[in-house]
């Protein structure tokens, strides 16, 4: 124990302070995700049987309404003295009694099943020997003495509705004495016939999740099955066997039931290991979190400890290299407490000394320097310029005319490219600028090419960089114009305002490029540098919104257009 003490009290200023916050934050933050993990298990496992006992009694109510309806139109006929008269009276010929039927009966039952979709077949069965069999809704009790339910109904209070369900085929129905037909001295058997499908609707989309449903009468047998998941016939034989015997405590399944109106029972089922694929989802998430907030609070730790030592540490490589002579060092703090006026101490002492130096040494050199460069800038154009005055009156004297020309045009290019060393100017001088250069590549290419221009007189005045259209007409001409097979080369040359911004544009008719190099020309990928050039001095100047444009198409040239801002001189 003493050892690691010494281990921590030795260690370097910034491991202490990550290794006390992870003792003091990352700790009990795993604590406290061991904890919410097993409490929202146990609430998610809670709250997923309650929504399954929601699931089911909303199920069962949807069910019950609809045995209900057809309990109430099962009493409705039943105790009906019209259907009592009809089926019991002593009819003196068949045709009477055919009448009897369609007059009453047929109505009266064709409009009960009109209005519920529901029922399938509504037959009343009666004991009178001189009943004849009627469509669907009138037979007589012998066509059904041999269904294994007649015996019991017969044998039943009349008061009782007994619903029955057969499998195959697929049918659910209620049959009962009918009291009204009974009380005249007869018997009388109402079957009615309700559609399978939408009576056990309401159990087949109760969940999104995988589960199981069962309905069974009072002697156990299976009415209705819903299973949205396959299972093996061993698992399916045990699960019925648990629901039979009532274990609803069972490992792999979370079940619940209800009573129906009927006397059936409905047990709702879920595998277990689709809840917990539900809590696993939980727990990925709670682990997630639990990382994140870790490898934040290790960032956070490293972000404390540097902060709190970086300086000091600066200091320390500040001060060796001052010791090695280097005195062009930065040392600053905004800290308050004892290290933050130590560095600042430290700094200014450097500062200080540093300006000490350069006030003596450096500045009297800078200065030297400075009015050397300001007496060559001023020295150099007069020279060039005199230079070519004096080659233009040389070319005068020898009628020299070319020269002469050659050499004015040459002065007049570079006095507006030097601008006086400025940067801007008036797009007049600029376009003179560009004539000069123009006239010049025509001498030089014995004019086999044409310019034409079209610039608007209204944007002559107005502010623009200097040297922008030298260089893309250079371009056109190198790239576009000399390297051209067939037919007169033309550079066009554009220049006119839309909105508030003016377009200057330089189009020539040579081979053009392709999209990837008209793409690319403007990049630092481009060979040359004279177009991207330009487009960066305008964006610097201007900002991103102005810069060039290049359209081109291979065999038929290209066009670049210069944007920039209307700016008055």
């Amino acid at each position: 124990m003493k050892w690691l003490w010494n281990k921590f009290k030795n260690a370097k200023i910034r491991h202490k302070i990550i290794i006390m916050f992870f003792i003091i934050g990352v700790i009990p933050m795993l604590i406290l995700g061991v904890y919410s993990y097993t409490e929202v298990k146990r609430l998610l496992i809670a709250q997923e049987k309650n929504n399954m006992e929601d699931y089911l009694n909303q199920a069962v109510m949807s069910a019950d309404n609809q045995l209900q309806i057809y309990n109430n139109l099962s009493e409705y006929i039943s105790y009906n003295e019209t259907v009592a008269q009809v089926l019991t009276y002593d009819y003196g010929n068949y045709y009477e009694m055919y009448e009897q039927y369609t007059k009453v009966l047929d109505p009266m039952l064709s409009s009960v099943k009109y209005f519920n979709d529901g029922v399938k077949q509504l037959t009343i069965y009666a004991d009178n020997p001189v009943l004849i069999k009627h469509d669907v809704t009138i037979d007589k009790v012998d066509a059904i003495r041999k269904q294994d339910w007649c015996t019991d109904v017969l044998t039943s209070n009349s008061r009782n509705i007994n619903w029955i369900v057969q499998k195959d085929p697929k049918q659910v129905f209620s049959v009962r004495k009918m009291p009204a037909i009974q009380n005249a001295g007869s018997t009388a058997i109402l079957y009615i016939e309700a559609d399978y499908d939408k009576l056990f609707r309401s159990f087949e989309y109760m969940s999104s999740d995988k589960y199981g449903v069962y309905i069974v009468d009072e002697a156990d047998n299976i009415v209705f099955e819903k299973l949205s998941y396959d299972n093996d016939a061993k698992e399916r034989t045990l699960l019925i066997e648990d629901i039979k015997d009532n274990n609803l405590i069972c490992q792999e399944y979370t079940i619940v039931s209800c009573g129906m109106l009927s006397g059936w029972t409905v047990w709702f089922y879920k595998p277990n290991r689709v809840i917990n694929a539900s809590v696993a989802a939980l727990v990925v998430a709670i682990l997630v979190v639990m990382v994140i907030c870790i490898v934040f609070s290790i960032i956070g730790a490293s972000v404390l400890s540097k902060a709190t030592v970086n300086d000091i540490e600066k200091l320390t490589k500040n001060m060796e290299a001052v010791e090695q002579g280097d005195m062009e060092i930065t040392v600053t703090s905004d800290s308050k407490d004892e290290v933050g006026n130590l560095i600042r101490g430290f700094g200014n002492m450097i500062n200080r000394i540093n300006q000490l130096i350069n006030e003596v040494y450096k500045g009297k050199i800078s200065q030297k320097e400075s009015e050397m460069r300001a007496l060559q800038a001023q020295i150099n154009p007069h020279f060039l310029y005199n230079s070519l005055s004096l080659i233009n009156w040389k070319a005068i004297e020898t009628d020299q005319k070319d020269i002469s020309k050659l050499t004015l045009l040459l002065s007049t290019f570079y006095r507006t490219a030097l601008n006086r060393g400025k940067n801007v100017l008036s797009i007049r001088d600029e376009i003179s600028n560009m004539n000069s250069y123009l006239e010049i590549q025509l001498m030089m290419h014995d004019y086999n090419f044409s310019v034409v221009k079209n610039i608007d007189e209204d944007i002559l005045e107005y502010k623009t960089l200097n040297l922008i259209l030298q260089p893309l007409i250079e371009n056109a001409i190198d790239h576009g114009i000399d390297v051209k097979e067939n037919g007169e080369g033309v550079i066009t040359i554009s220049g006119h305002k839309e909105g508030n911004n003016i377009l200057l544009s330089v189009e020539d008719n040579g081979i053009g490029m392709d999209e990837a190099t008209a793409a690319s020309i403007l990049t630092k990928e481009s060979k040359g540098y004279g177009v991207r050039n330009v487009n960066e001095r305008i964006m610097l100047y201007y900002g991103e919104a102005y810069h060039l444009t290049v359209e081109s198409k291979q065999g038929e040239g290209t066009k670049i257009t210069i944007c920039i801002p209307q700016i008055q001189m």
